[in-house]
């Protein structure tokens, strides 16, 4: 359906692509096929310089928003690249400090093993050097007793009251 138009002709011959209602309305849901027409011409005037503008407009902006998209994105990976190398070098620095942590405990808990061996140790041999200075005293009240035919009384640590005679099978012991 192309339409000739005659170059020099100072008529436009349009053909009529719109139809119309009786009243001679054309039909709204046809108003595409109206402007179908305009296709075809070869116009030197811009027939809506308005509407290109607008065109240019909004792929300018669409560029624009593109652009600042991109780099918004950009920026954003690297916020995020930053922000990942922050959050590992704070887990190289508590691993480090856990480690010092672990091994100074160790060290502690090493020391205190050693500390409580030798408490046991040294509580085993005072029972065994209070034992032995017992059985000192007790030999010594004896022999003072054997030595002297009077009466000797002695009082123990434990509040033990030994009481020796003449007769060393003699020995009582009283607790007060």
């Amino acid at each position: 359906m192309s339409s000739t138009f005659p170059v020099f002709s100072s008529e436009l011959v349009l053909p009529n692509y719109v139809p119309a209602l009786e009243s001679g309305f054309p039909l709204w849901d046809d108003a595409p096929d109206l402007f179908s027409i305009f296709g075809s011409l070869v116009c030197p005037v811009e027939v809506n310089p308005g509407l290109e503008k607008t065109n240019l407009d909004k792929d300018e902006r669409r560029k624009k928003r593109k652009r600042s998209n991109r780099e918004s994105a950009r920026r954003s990976r690297i916020k995020k690249q930053k922000h990942l190398e922050d959050v590992r070098s704070q887990l190289n620095q508590l691993n480090t400090d856990n480690r010092d942590l672990v091994n100074r405990l160790r060290y502690v808990m090493h020391h205190c093993q050693h500390a409580k061996m030798e408490n046991d140790r040294l509580r085993l041999e005072h029972q065994t050097l209070h034992d032995k200075l017992l059985n000192l005293r007790q030999a010594l009240v004896l022999r003072q007793s054997q030595q002297s035919s009077t009466c000797v009384t002695w009082s123990c640590v434990d509040s033990t009251v030994v009481t020796v005679h003449q007769n060393p099978s003699m020995i009582t012991e009283h607790v007060m």
